[in-house]
């Protein structure tokens, strides 16, 4: 038995409606998602041609120059501040930092090694000694008493010698496991061990030596083979 044409033409055109629904919705969400990812490869892109720029401008000479300039004028600020806040006066400033500046650059002169040997050392030394002679003498209820020069002296001590503790520490991370005075002591003792090693040797004639020749310095000996 046959349906006639107008009886399913309805149905027909709702499900033609419905699939071209579905199709039109689904291609949106395709337009959408790739809409929203290339928003984002154009955020991420901008952010890293901006990276590049600044790295590309650090690169130049001119951008090396403003890095240093900055830093500088970090340093000098921090300078500035631990100045100020080391005594109101001129006078009590010096006498605050001028002697562990004064022993954190004897340390640095006197440690053997490089520069960045001595500047650790120095460093450390110095660092530490102005930073708890300060903080020492800042114990509330002492300012403008004897008491504050003493706790500033003590402080400063106590930094002097957690700096030494420190800058050892750090030199022996650097230098492998010794720092530049026990390589010293260390070269010193092997020297000192071939030069006894050789004198023994001549002693009892081994190696070529004769026995004499270890004791017939002034020629009294009368030994000559």
């Amino acid at each position: 038995m046959a349906f006639p044409l107008a009886a399913i033409a309805p149905w027909l055109i709702g499900a033609g409606k419905g699939a071209l629904g579905l199709a039109a919705k689904g291609g949106a969400a395709k337009l959408a998602g790739a809409a929203a990812g290339a928003g984002a490869r154009a955020a991420i892109g901008t952010k890293l041609g901006a990276a590049l720029t600044a790295a590309k401008g650090l690169g130049t000479v001119g951008g090396a120059k403003s890095a240093a300039a900055g830093g500088t004028r970090m340093a000098g600020s921090a300078l500035n501040k631990l100045w100020q806040m080391s005594g109101t006066t001129n006078v009590e400033r010096v006498m605050r930092l001028g002697p562990d500046t004064i022993f954190g650059t004897m340390a640095a002169i006197n440690t053997p090694g490089d520069l960045v040997d001595k500047a650790i050392a120095g460093g450390t030394q110095a660092i530490g000694s102005v930073g708890l002679g300060l903080a020492a003498s800042k114990i509330p209820g002492i300012r403008g008493t004897a008491m504050e020069g003493m706790a500033d002296m003590m402080g400063s001590y106590g930094g002097d010698v957690a700096g030494m503790y420190t800058g050892d520490a750090l030199l022996r991370a650097k230098g492998g496991g010794t720092t530049p005075w026990e390589k010293v002591q260390m070269e010193g003792n092997e020297q000192m061990r071939q030069e006894l090693e050789q004198q023994i040797m001549a002693q009892y004639g081994l190696a070529g030596y004769r026995p004499h020749q270890a004791f017939n310095h002034d020629g009294l000996d009368g030994i000559t083979a």
